[in-house]
């Protein structure tokens, strides 16, 4: 992530936080989602060669039809204008992980063998809240390899109870003792 990212994402956040800081991180991934699957579009806000005021204007009608607050269009207005909009992706990760910080909350990426029903979920979040302190907001994926059970990456942290690990274990701790 660059540096210039992490400042456009800390200005922006220092704009919305509190009120409208969720909001405007669901704007900022709306409109990046969009670069991402209309690659026309994206060569268009991302041309040099085409006026400013053009790719404002064409801008601005997309940010009417999707109700945009002034301060997130603002935004990307002056991304458009100096031709930055090529980090929007960078700026949408850096602006995540700040508010995160801001609402003291860490991202859990959890991949379990079978999907996890509401219960489980609700009782996986608990446990990884009291692990780490912290609120937790669980990002869930399915990987049947695991056999069973649960692997948690909390930042730099992974929690793994597959069964998948459990195996390799047994099987290490046959092999070498």
């Amino acid at each position: 992530m660059s540096v210039a990212a992490n400042r456009y994402a800390k200005a922006l956040l220092d704009v919305l936080y509190p009120a409208n800081a969720e909001i405007g991180l669901d704007q900022l991934v709306k409109f990046s989602a969009l670069l991402e699957s209309q690659h026309q579009m994206r060569q268009l806000f991302e041309n040099p060669t085409v006026a400013a005021d053009r790719r404002k204007a064409v801008f601005g009608t997309i940010a009417d039809s999707l109700a945009y607050q002034s301060s997130v269009r603002n935004f990307l207005n002056l991304l458009i204008e100096r031709n930055r909009l090529d980090l929007l992706s960078d700026i949408v990760s850096a602006y995540q992980k700040l508010l995160d910080e801001k609402l003291g909350l860490v991202r859990a990426h959890v991949t379990s063998a079978t999907p996890l029903d509401a219960a489980q979920q609700r009782e996986l979040a608990a446990k990884l809240e009291s692990v780490t302190g912290k609120q937790v907001r669980v990002e869930l994926s399915v990987d049947p390899s695991l056999i069973g059970g649960v692997v948690a990456q909390v930042g730099s942290t992974i929690y793994d109870g597959s069964i998948r690990q459990q195996l390799q274990a047994f099987k290490h701790r046959l092999i070498h003792d």
